[in-house]
């Protein structure tokens, strides 16, 4: 599991195990030269896609956001592939779900434009990243109330094929129905992309659970779940659960609409609705495209389903099995209609008369050709071809692995002389110099011996499509975009709060200064928004007030109203604030919530509760 003493790769102490999901094993461990605690994740590949892992941490390693673990390294041990993330105090959204705890929709709305800005920031990466997984199990609450994304898939939309693995539930349907072998021709032309709508989806399923408590689609069968998700129509969540703003249940049912094109076409489009939930109680504001289904139909069997649609530890498909599990021997007999060994009979006499017909015309053919005139020469060709053509038969097949992201000695190495090889090059900007970027056939695909493979070779990225990332730190915004342009570069930019940059000036760059990229490589650059504000204020008193005043007192300082409690009091006036659990005069961040206790006056007693019954019957 791990080398010796519990270390690992020289430079990790081994705490403990922490579980195993989708994606691999996972470690807590201790950075030595770091000083500081980290996850390590065991990736569940093959040893022959550690080529492609590699490319993905290092493009992983690069992102810095607020609410994504850090990639800190990654490396090899023992065979195995291993990345080092920094580790995410806290408990998994899933936990507290699990332990019926209730949250704010405020603090819901917060929650899930972190959760967008962190997947805007992965969908503009070049490439974008999908992460594929959201769920609250891969969402972590951190102590400050913040959440964090965890658990990548590591998946990238290269070419417009993304393979990614999913959690019943929460997949979206495009995730379902790419698991269905198209090979075998079914025409899926307007889900077979994931992309950054995927995610959307899933992060309104999950928006759906916290609202409501639970996920849309439920059921026993991974099978059923599916179904649901592709043919079944969202229950809206006000009514599973009262209280919900119209505007935060049409945001999330347009995230889980069934066509990607109908749902938000990325996180920023959904930040901005999110932001006008309590604005606009009535969501006017969505667009909403309505479910009238005008596009063909896509008929799936819940059985050929079941056979394509395997949930595995690396929620891959399986090969389709050939027998129907849901279909008893009796009921095929029923629909031919024809008693099994009448139907054997008929089948048998129909090859033998078959084969009679078939050897006659070969006879017929053979003697008209005059093949049986030429004597010994004559028989000796035949003998030869009849061997020929039995050898043709007996020629073993063997299928045919997947050699994209191998070196081309590794294909080589793996075809183990089964097959010929035709090797073109190519030019590339996903895969590196050497590696094989395209094969034909296809994987999995059965093919005879001898036979040739056609594999195309990356030829690395074009050495004049690369050019010098120029520094445009401290310079104002639009100077910095012109140069960046100018060098033939895209730009995002960032803002964030600064004591040192003035305002308007950048800060930092992605990629840093004099590092070799391609043309049209996006260059993060984060602005200065000047020194942040002193964003504390003081807390009122609020003793004496109704609950009414306490609200609008609170608001005045930039406060809101928290927890509201009762309880008896003989010295304040029932409908009073007694105490608040923020004292007064306390120093707290805006937007803080402050609770407050209500007085019920004072507590009736027998003797009082006499009193007042005797003076109601004197009156």
């Amino acid at each position: 599991m791990y080398s010796r003493k519990g270390y690992m790769d020289e430079t990790y102490e081994i705490l403990g195990y922490l579980g195993s999901g989708s994606g691999g094993v996972i470690y807590k461990a201790y950075h030595k030269r770091l000083q500081k605690e980290v996850v390590l994740k065991k990736i569940k590949r093959k040893s022959r896609d550690a080529r492609i892992n590699r490319n993905e941490v290092d493009i992983l390693k690069n992102l810095n956001h607020m609410y994504l673990p850090q990639v800190v390294d990654f490396f090899e041990e023992n065979g195995e592939i291993y990345t080092a993330m920094s580790f995410i105090p806290g408990r998994s959204l899933k936990e507290l779900m699990e332990e019926r705890r209730q949250f704010s929709q405020r603090q819901l709305i917060r929650w899930a434009m972190q959760l967008c800005s962190a997947l805007n920031y992965l969908h503009t990466q070049t490439p974008p990243i999908i992460h594929g997984d959201i769920k609250p199990a891969n969402i972590m609450v951190t102590p400050r109330g913040d959440v964090c994304l965890i658990d990548f898939n590591v998946s990238f939309a290269v070419n417009g094929n993304t393979v990614l693995g999913y959690t019943e539930g929460y997949a979206s349907p495009e995730q379902y129905i790419i698991a269905l072998d198209s090979r075998e021709g079914r025409e899926l032309p307007q889900y077979r992309v994931i992309d950054e709508k995927s995610d959307i989806y899933s992060l309104g399923i999950t928006m759906y659970e916290m609202v409501t408590g639970h996920v849309p689609f439920d059921h026993e069968n991974g099978v059923t779940i599916a179904l649901m998700h592709l043919q079944n129509e969202i229950t809206p969540p006000s009514q599973v659960r009262d209280g919900i703003p119209d505007s935060l249940e049409k945001i999330i049912l347009k995230c889980t609409m069934k066509k990607p094109e109908d749902r938000y076409q990325t996180a920023d489009e959904l930040i901005a609705d999110l932001k006008l939930v309590f604005e606009d109680t009535s969501g006017e504001y969505v667009g909403i495209v309505p479910t009238i289904d005008d596009s063909p139909t896509i008929m799936i069997d819940q059985n050929e389903l079941t056979q394509r649609i395997q949930t595995n530890d690396d929620t891959q498909p399986v090969e389709d099995s050939d027998s129907n599990a849901y279909l008893e021997e009796d009921d095929e007999e029923e629909e031919t209609g024809m008693n099994s060994k009448i139907e054997k009979l008929v089948i048998v006499l129909a090859a033998v008369v078959g084969a009679i017909i078939l050897i006659s015309i070969v006879v017929f053919v053979v003697k008209s050709s005059g093949l049986f005139k030429s004597g010994k020469s004559t028989t000796q060709s035949t003998i030869a071809a009849t061997t020929e053509a039995k050898h043709h038969n007996t020629t073993e097949k063997y299928t045919v692995d997947n050699y994209i992201g191998l070196s081309l000695e590794a294909a080589r190495e793996a075809i183990d002389n089964k097959f010929k090889i035709n090797v073109t090059e190519e030019y590339s900007d996903t895969y590196a110099k050497g590696l094989v970027m395209q094969q034909d056939p296809e994987s999995d695909t059965e093919l005879e011996e001898g036979k040739t493979i056609k594999l195309v070779v990356s030829k690395g990225q074009k050495i004049e499509d690369k050019v010098t990332v120029p520094d445009v730190r401290s310079k104002t915004k639009s100077g910095a975009q012109s140069e960046l342009k100018a060098a033939g570069l895209k730009v995002s930019i960032k803002e964030s709060y600064s004591d040192d940059v003035a305002k308007g000036e950048v800060i930092s760059q992605t990629p840093s200064q004099g590092s070799k990229v391609s043309k049209n490589t996006t260059v993060v650059i984060t602005v200065s928004k000047g020194k942040k504000e002193d964003q504390t204020v003081s807390v009122p008193n609020l003793r004496y007030y109704t609950e009414s005043e306490a609200s609008q007192e609170l608001q005045r300082f930039g406060l809101s109203l928290g927890s509201v409690l009762t309880e008896y009091s003989d010295s304040v006036e029932k409908g009073l604030v007694i105490r608040q659990r923020i004292s007064s005069g306390s120093k707290v961040k805006k937007g803080t919530a402050v609770g407050i206790y209500v007085s019920l006056g004072p507590r009736q007693t027998a003797t009082t509760a006499d009193e007042e019954s005797t003076t109601t019957g004197e009156e």
